[in-house]
């Protein structure tokens, strides 16, 4: 921070350099050969080497300006300059420039230390209504982030749901030692085609009509027969799945219509995903709207096929979506873990702009930056960044954050594992380095290695 009598400027250390003088290197190169070519003691009476190799060792700090703190109020304005000679230049904790900044909410989730000692958290309103971004490269800690940002959630009442690739999210409720935390009995995991399961009637035609177009690629004259086929099953109290197919095998219309409707079908009976028990069903309504405040719904999709990581996919955000629109459950956030491996190109921009008008508030957690949408990169809040080497990715972070490239470039790519880079509404606009805490839970979706036994040593007698 740089001091005047009614003002400080606010500016961030993003690189340092050697000071680079006219000449400096010559006389590095002459003090290398003397030193080597001379024996014997020098005299130095004036001290002219002490004062070299000061000169030599100093540093330029390279800062951007982030804003003005004037009446002890931070602002964005940073339209002046301070006075080389007379401004005092002094090191402004991120503790004392949070309290400068205007609040983002008072709902706290604890992400980590600041300043080496300080502890630092966010506004859970700052994620709320909003898209974040996890990435960095594999191992850095970006899954490890999630879920302590999902415990944060779940201990401010929100609803959740998570689309688990790996079952990372299972434990985020119990401790390290084995115990409970207060959030434990509010997280219900579940697998497609086991404890998941749906119903025809409670999921209803516009959720299964968007099943068949976007993950089963149904043609439209199919679709229109078989929405024929399920209001006639409908009006007739007989909606299941036997029924389905009963009614699809008398029904009269085109031989290649009739194979489409099968096809389809089979597809979804085999999935899994679909009962006519009542006591395996899962509705959704339900889940959210009884029970504590604030659950979460933990979809494990670890060992599912892709196709039916499709299926169930658009099919929860389908249902939720139109839950939603009829106010029938609360806003809730969804973490999408690698959702680039489930979502099609076509669900980007849906995702990111009518889901969140309605209230579904997405976080992405990637180790792929190019896989997400540009578009999603466009309208993004908040990003939580850890290390990145490639330059192809930092390149494409560089232009999606809310910060100059050169800041991102140059701190993120020497970050170790568990530290990160906080850009955007959660740290208002202010670039915050964190490490981030140890999260108090068992180890789940540990990368299983043939080689986790050390070798035994033997020796001969």
């Amino acid at each position: 921070m740089a001091s005047e009598p009614r003002r400080d400027l606010v500016l961030q250390v993003y690189d340092e350099r050697y000071l680079d003088i006219e000449g400096i290197d010559e006389e590095i190169a002459r003090e290398e050969v003397l030193s080597a070519s001379v024996e014997g003691v020098t005299s130095d009476p004036t001290e002219l080497t002490t004062i070299s190799t000061i000169i030599r060792d100093m540093r330029v700090l390279l800062c951007k300006a982030r804003g003005t703190i004037s009446g002890g109020r931070l602002s964005p304005r940073s339209d002046w300059m301070p006075s080389r000679t007379s401004a005092k230049v002094s090191r402004l904790m991120v503790d004392d420039l949070g309290r400068a900044a205007a609040p983002s909410g008072s709902r706290r989730i604890r992400i980590g230390t600041v300043d080496s000692e300080s502890v630092f958290s966010i506004a859970a309103e700052s994620l709320d209504g909003r898209i974040t971004v996890i990435t960095g490269r594999k191992e850095s800690g970006k899954s490890h982030l999630a879920k302590i940002l999902l415990r944060g959630l779940l201990e401010q009442k929100a609803y959740s749901i998570v689309f688990d690739l790996n079952d990372e999210y299972g434990s985020v409720g119990v401790r390290a030692d084995g115990s409970k935390t207060e959030v434990a009995g509010r997280i219900s995991q579940m697998r497609p085609g086991r404890e998941l399961r749906f119903s025809l009637s409670t999921v209803g035609l516009r959720s299964i009509t968007n099943l068949l177009t976007h993950s089963l690629d149904m043609p439209g004259t199919s679709l229109r027969e078989f929405v024929k086929i399920w209001q006639q099953l409908e009006e007739r109290g007989e909606l299941s799945l036997a029924g389905l197919e009963s009614a699809i095998h008398q029904w009269r219309c085109n031989e290649f219509v009739r194979d489409a409707l099968f096809a389809r079908y089979h597809t979804i009976a085999a999935s899994g995903l679909f009962t006519d028990s009542p006591g395996q069903q899962v509705d959704l309504g339900e889940f959210f709207r009884e029970g504590p405040a604030g659950r979460s719904l933990i979809v494990s999709l670890s060992g599912v096929s892709p196709l039916n990581r499709r299926m169930v996919v658009e099919l929860i955000l389908s249902k939720v979506v139109e839950l939603l629109e009829r106010r029938r459950v609360p806003p809730l956030f969804l973490f999408a873990e690698e959702a680039h491996l489930y979502l099609r190109d076509t669900y980007w921009e849906d995702l990111i702009t009518r889901m969140r008008h309605f209230g579904v508030f997405t976080v992405f957690v990637t180790n792929q930056p190019d896989a997400i949408d540009q578009r999603i990169y466009r309208q993004v809040d908040n990003i939580f960044l850890y290390s990145f080497s490639n330059d192809a990715d930092l390149s494409l972070v560089s232009q999606a954050s809310m910060v100059d490239a050169d800041t991102v470039r140059a701190i993120v790519r020497t970050l170790p594992p568990r530290m990160c880079l906080v850009l955007g509404h959660a740290v208002r606009d202010l670039p915050v380095l964190v490490s981030v805490d140890p999260f108090d839970s068992p180890e789940s979706g540990a990368t299983r290695r043939f080689f986790e036994e050390p070798l035994a040593v033997t020796t001969r007698e």
